[in-house]
């Protein structure tokens, strides 16, 4: 099967084809965005449009077989990495580089199947060097087509999967220091301030905006086959990112429910509630990652956000208010202090780090955050948050 059209970013692919036209266009480039906004598939499209046959494009004609073959995945010369799972068994470095490259072939290979696939979260999934090591040595060669090579590094602040190790980062940063002149480097990351500074200051960073609502609609209705009340629910949950829409879409995917709970353990004066709620979280993450219940962490918090500053029509879900005691006693400037503890745990998780444990952090800072000053745990530790009431 091939490639879903990519929905939206019109200004952005615009002003993208006009500097590869105008041979303005970087060799190593950096999407930025929230998980779930297009940047791979940006990325992909990128790709198609660089080594696009037509003689005069503003876009990938679709038509050529270069287009066709990177509609399809197929391309030799787009070469897509990603984080994947350390492997068992792996005796040598070698070993392990051929297990790797195993991993990432089966990966395409039900990328190919199914194009709308949102791959499953793990907490050891990274960028080793081992991989580095294979988009170095695919860099080396020539194009297979001639007209150059797109290597695509989608989740790239996973080359430094732990504080301590840094070497994958350490081996690509070498890469883009001296790159092949007919490759283009395209990483992707959603939070490119745990990349290297090094890598960061040879790269163009390029924000990727939010899809428009109607966009995002369309979306779902054309290419997953959702009915479209239910297509502009999603749309205006998902905020304008397509990749989380597809997961809101499948109801063991929706977390709304255990971010709420969350929420209101967070507000409640029992640290065992809270306690409870992280414990009941499986330790590796469970079906669809910890990743993806932060983000609906932090979804909810937003529309907290929108409902204590009186803005009800602004939140993407409009029943929190009946769900979360008090959401509109607590100034919209605290909820916005909430969002940091947010972030903190995504760090945290980045590596191998237990969900159960980052959780009880974290709804312990949103407690101490929340929380009217002056309240206290029922075991005796005192909120800082401030009420909103006048």
């Amino acid at each position: 099967m091939s490639l879903p059209a990519l929905y939206g970013m019109e200004d952005l692919r615009r002003r993208l084809a006009e500097s590869a036209a105008a041979r303005r266009l970087p060799q190593s480039i950096l999407l930025t965005g929230p998980r779930g906004s297009g940047k791979q598939r940006l990325g992909q499209w990128i790709g198609a449009m660089l080594l696009c046959e037509a003689e005069e494009r503003d876009r990938p004609c679709g038509a050529c077989r270069s287009c066709r073959l990177a509609d399809e995945l197929q391309h030799p010369d787009i070469h897509w990495f990603f984080p994947l799972p350390a492997p068992k068994r792996a005796s040598g470095p070698e070993k392990r580089r051929e297990l790797l490259e195993e991993a990432r072939g089966a990966a395409l290979a039900a990328r190919r199947e199914n194009p709308l696939l949102e791959p499953e979260e793990t907490g050891s999934a990274a960028i080793y060097l081992q991989i580095i090591d294979e988009i170095r040595e695919r860099a080396s060669r020539r194009p297979a087509m001639g007209r150059g090579a797109v290597f695509l590094v989608g989740d790239a602040e996973r080359m430094v999967p732990q504080a301590s190790s840094t070497e994958a980062a350490n081996a690509f940063l070498k890469l883009l220091e001296e790159p092949p002149s007919d490759s283009v480097f395209v990483l992707t990351s959603s939070r490119p301030g745990l990349l290297l500074p090094t890598i960061r200051s040879r790269v163009l960073a390029v924000r990727v905006p939010p899809v428009e609502l109607e966009e995002v609609e369309r979306f779902l209705e054309a290419e997953a086959g959702i009915e479209p009340g239910r297509a502009a629910e999603l749309s205006r949950r998902a905020e304008g990112r397509i990749g989380r829409a597809l997961r809101l879409a499948d109801p063991e995917e929706d977390l709304r429910a255990p971010a709420v709970r969350m929420v209101c353990a967070a507000l409640s004066p029992s640290r065992g509630e809270r306690w409870s709620v992280a414990a009941g979280l499986a330790p590796s993450g469970g079906r669809g990652g910890y990743a993806d219940l932060l983000d609906s962490l932090e979804s909810v918090l937003r529309d907290c956000i929108t409902l204590a500053a009186d803005e009800p029509g602004f939140a993407a879900d409009d029943g929190l208010a009946s769900e979360i005691p008090g959401v509109g006693q607590i100034l919209p400037e605290r909820w916005i202090s909430a969002l940091s503890h947010v972030d903190r745990a995504r760090d945290a998780a980045l590596g191998n780090g237990n969900p159960q444990a980052i959780t009880a952090v974290l709804l312990s800072g949103l407690a101490q955050e929340l929380r009217p000053a002056g309240t206290a745990d029922r075991n005796g530790s005192a909120g800082r948050g401030v009420t909103g009431a006048s």
